[in-house]
């Protein structure tokens, strides 16, 4: 019988080029979409799309903050390296067990917006930082699951790369 596993989020951290950055609300983690193309063909009963899986499509990195410290920095235009640090709850179900695990997710993005928010009496000013990724790598209890490096080339998902076959084809 498989067991549920329920993972809730019990802490977090932002690192900004080696700086904490303090009072960061919320994170929004990339969509990583490949490209498609379809296939329309007589006597198919629909068209496909069909991902391209040696590419993906721009993706961003998003964060929320209420301007605690070093949070002025995430602003800075150009190039930043990212590190969001999370501890997990996991509850399994089928033993009744609750213990924790470590995920972490890094960025390497350069900065393309902010968003400055709104003026309310009694709430932070806070502000939405968004990024363009240039490489991103997730991983959980110190195993990297997901690895993509725009400049590289590299698309792995659990240790599986993606984009060697072609080259190794092309060669």
């Amino acid at each position: 019988m498989p067991s549920k596993v329920y993972n809730n989020v019990e802490g977090h951290r932002l690192i900004d080029n080696d700086r904490v950055a303090e009072d960061v609300t919320s994170v929004s983690l990339p969509s990583l979409s490949h490209p498609t193309s379809t296939i329309k063909a007589a006597g198919m009963a629909m068209d496909v799309d069909m991902p391209d899986v040696t590419h993906l499509e721009a993706a961003e990195f998003g964060l929320s903050h209420n301007n605690g410290t070093n949070c002025s920095h995430l602003a800075d235009p150009g190039r930043h390296q990212l590190e969001l640090r999370v501890v997990r709850q996991r509850y399994a179900t089928a033993r009744g067990e609750i213990e924790h695990e470590s995920a972490k997710y890094r960025v390497i993005g350069v900065h393309k917006s902010t968003e400055k928010g709104s003026v309310e009496t009694g709430n932070p000013l806070g502000s939405t930082e968004k990024y363009s990724i240039l490489r991103y790598e997730e991983e959980i209890n110190g195993e990297v699951t997901v690895l993509v490096d725009a400049m590289a080339g590299i698309i792995r998902y659990n240790g599986v790369d993606h984009t060697s076959v072609v080259e190794s084809m092309l060669n």
